[in-house]
C-alpha cells in the first residue's frame, strides 16, 4: 500500500522474470539461494555448490545441502521451467548417494575455503552435528536416498506428474519449490512457495514417511541366523550390513541396526570382519572385543588383504568380491 497507510488502496505488484532481469542460474540465482537457503522454506546447511566430482561425467549438481534431520539434499535450480529438471535431479541424487560423511566433510571444508574461511574437518563435523538437530549425521553412510528439491519459477506438467509419482509409489523425498522474483522500489524481492508436497499435507506425509521408515528399521533380526550367515562368508569375499540383514529375513532398512548390534554383542561372531558398509568400506569405529579379532579398522584391512580381498584408492573393497543375499543358498 502506498505510503504504508492502512486506509490506502492496495496495489498489485506483478511478478518479474529472471530471464527479463538478466539473472543467470549459476552466477545469480544459485548464489542467492546458497547465501540464504531458508528461502526454500526450511533450514538448510549448504555443503557445496557446483559439485562436479563424478566419475566419467561433466555433470554438475547445483547445490548439496544438509537438512535438520541429517539427510543429504540435492537442490536443482532452473531460472525457468525445464522439462528435464526432474531427470537431471534424479541423476545427481544417484551420484550423491555414494557420498560418505567423510566426503561431505571434505566438500564442506573446501567450499568454505573458497570463501576465505578456514574450517577443519572436526569443525565441519561439529557444524553438521549442530545443524542436524533431528537426526544423526553418522547415519549418512547408510542412507542411499538423498532428498531432492526442484526450484524454478514454473514447472511443466511432466515434472510435477513425475514428482508426485515418485513420492507416492517409490517413497522418494522430492519436492517442488516455486521461486518468483519481484521488483519493488528499485529492489529485487524473491517469493517462494512449496508446491509439492502441499503445505496442508506436508505434516501428514512427514509423519507417514517416518512411520514407514520406522517399520523398516524395526524389522526383527534373528541373531542366530545372522551368525550363521556371517560365518559362511568365505575368505576373500565380503557382504554389507544390508546384505546380511536381508539374507536373515529382514529388510535393507535394518542394516544400520544390525551393524550396531554386531558392534555391541559380546560373543564372537566368526567372520564378522568381512561385513562392511554398502560401499565396501571398513567401519572407522571398529573395535575387536576378542583377541582373535582385529583390534581396529587398520587391523581389519590388513587381515582382509591377507585373505585376498583387494581395495581401491578410495578404500573400497572389490565390488566383484561382494556376496549378495541371493548368492547364499
Amino acid at each position: 500500500m502506498p505510503g504504508g497507510k492502512l486506509d490506502a488502496v492496495p496495489v498489485a505488484v506483478a511478478p518479474a522474470s529472471f530471464v527479463a532481469l538478466g539473472a543467470l542460474e549459476v552466477q545469480h540465482i544459485e548464489r542467492w539461494v546458497a547465501a540464504r537457503p531458508e528461502v526454500l522454506g526450511e533450514e538448510l546447511l549448504v555443503i557445496t555448490t557446483q559439485f562436479a566430482v563424478f566419475d566419467k561425467t561433466k555433470d554438475r549438481s547445483d547445490i548439496l545441502a544438509l537438512d535438520e534431520s541429517g539427510k543429504l539434499v540435492v537442490i536443482e535450480l532452473k531460472r525457468d521451467s525445464d522439462s528435464r529438471q526432474d531427470l537431471q535431479a534424479l541423476r545427481y541424487a544417484a551420484y550423491s548417494a555414494t557420498l560418505r560423511l567423510d566426503d561431505l566433510v571434505e566438500l564442506y571444508a573446501a567450499h568454505r575455503a573458497r570463501r576465505n574461511e578456514e574450517v577443519s574437518d572436526q569443525q565441519a563435523r561439529d557444524a553438521f552435528a549442530a545443524h542436524a538437530i533431528d537426526g544423526d549425521i553418522e547415519a549418512i553412510d547408510d542412507d542411499e536416498k538423498p532428498r531432492i528439491i526442484l526450484v524454478a519459477t514454473d514447472f511443466q506438467v511432466g515434472v510435477t506428474a513425475t514428482t508426485l509419482w515418485l513420492r507416492e509409489n517409490y517413497d522418494v523425498d522430492i519436492s517442488c519449490v516455486q521461486l518468483v522474483p519481484y521488483q519493488l522500489d528499485g529492489k529485487l524481492l524473491l517469493s517462494s512457495s512449496v508446491l509439492i508436497p502441499l503445505p496442508e499435507a506436508s505434516a501428514y506425509t512427514v509423519q507417514r514417511d517416518k512411520k514407514r521408515q520406522g517399520a523398516k528399521g524395526k524389522a526383527r533380526i534373528d541373531w542366530t541366523l545372522v551368525k550363521d550367515i556371517v560365518a559362511t562368508i568365505p575368505a576373500g569375499k565380503w557382504m554389507s550390513y544390508q546384505d546380511v540383514a536381508v539374507a536373515a529375513g529382514g529388510s535393507s532398512g535394518a542394516g544400520m541396526a544390525l551393524g550396531q548390534g554386531l558392534m555391541r554383542r559380546e560373543e564372537i561372531v566368526e567372520g564378522v570382519h568381512r561385513v562392511l558398509d554398502r560401499h565396501g568400506r571398513i567401519n572407522d569405529k571398529w573395535q575387536g572385543k576378542h583377541p582373535s579379532l582385529p583390534a581396529d579398522a587398520a587391523g581389519v584391512r590388513e587381515r582382509l588383504e591377507l585373505e585376498g580381498l583387494s581395495f581401491d584408492v578410495q578404500d573400497r573393497a572389490d565390488p566383484a568380491a561382494r556376496l549378495r543375499p541371493n548368492d547364499l543358498a
